[in-house]
């Protein structure tokens, strides 16, 4: 049998060892997902996993970071065991990585997640998308913003602990709303990392049918003003970063806006300062008669994939 990679990482980890430790999602229901439908969730054996974390130097360049798949590994019953035997194998990985659903996070007792901590990861990935009740439900998420609160609560007591988040989930009708909670939750969840995505319809998703009828997508001015006010929302120390192409704005001559960058609170008005001139840019060339595109406009012309 042939290694098995985890079929998605996160944009930090694409240099890292990339082990398998669940294939699929045990949730699986989120509106604007694709990434497992169509596959069955499962625990692989621990002796596969062994295998492949036995086969790295085969398939990998040397690396010092890890990552763990598919969607929710933590709720494997061997997790522990493999992370340990990950860093017994692989002694130059320094920082060991993986996904988790919030909800197993805000449900997994505080022991359990000391000893996958004392086993050596170090870092988690967990999708917020929102911090309001109603876009939450709306898209199926399967978490409220409570359970994100006490997610980052316990996490951070023995991670690292990244909190992405879309920009644009909730539409025009939520815009507001969407990010001033958002903004809330962070606050009182105080992840290390928020990872921004501007939400952009993937062709065959159920939220696809909410388009135009329950959601109306941002356009560029929007998605800058969204941005701008779920960064004043913040209140407390993170690092927040738009690392993605999602997140960029473009015109027929290429793009004019990468996202915004910094530690926060430190860098608040810089970052600002950027959306900002971003806007002033949209409003020129609006004026102009140019158009300027967003994900979704990009994404529908063929030229990003996500």
């Amino acid at each position: 049998m042939m290694y098995d990679f985890p079929p998605f990482r996160p944009p930090s980890e694409a240099g890292s060892y990339l082990i398998r430790a669940v294939r699929g999602c045990n949730w699986n229901k989120c509106a604007f997902c694709a990434m497992y439908k169509g596959m069955k969730f499962e625990l692989r054996k621990k002796e596969d996993v062994f295998r492949d974390i036995d086969n790295i130097p085969k398939y990998f360049p040397f690396s010092r970071t890890a990552f763990i798949g598919d969607s929710s590994p933590l709720i494997h019953p061997d997790i522990a065991e493999i992370i340990r035997y990950l860093r017994e194998k692989r002694r130059e990985v320094e920082r060991v990585t993986a996904y988790a659903r919030i909800k197993t996070v805000a449900k997994m007792p505080e022991s359990r997640l000391r000893e996958i901590k004392e086993a050596g990861l170090t870092r988690l990935h967990m999708g917020l998308e929102s911090g309001d009740r109603e876009v939450l439900e709306l898209v199926q998420k399967g978490i409220k913003p409570e359970d994100a609160v006490e997610a980052g609560r316990k996490a951070r007591k023995y991670f690292e602990v990244t909190y992405y988040v879309m920009t644009g989930l909730g539409g025009k009708e939520r815009s507001e709303r969407h990010a001033v909670n958002t903004a809330s939750v962070i606050n009182e969840a105080k992840p290390t990392f928020v990872r921004v995505r501007n939400f952009t319809v993937i062709e065959g998703t159920p939220i696809e049918r909410l388009i135009g009828k329950e959601i109306t997508l941002l356009n560029a001015r929007e998605q800058l003003e969204e941005l701008k006010k779920l960064i004043e929302g913040i209140k407390v120390e993170t690092y927040f970063t738009c690392d993605h192409v999602s997140n960029y704005l473009f015109t027929r001559n290429g793009p004019i806006f990468f996202g915004v960058h910094g530690r926060l609170p430190e860098e608040k008005d810089q970052m600002l300062e950027q959306i900002e001139d971003a806007l002033k840019t949209v409003e020129i060339l609006e004026e102009s008669g140019e158009k300027v595109f967003t994900s979704n406009d990009m994404y529908k012309m063929g030229l990003i994939t996500l």
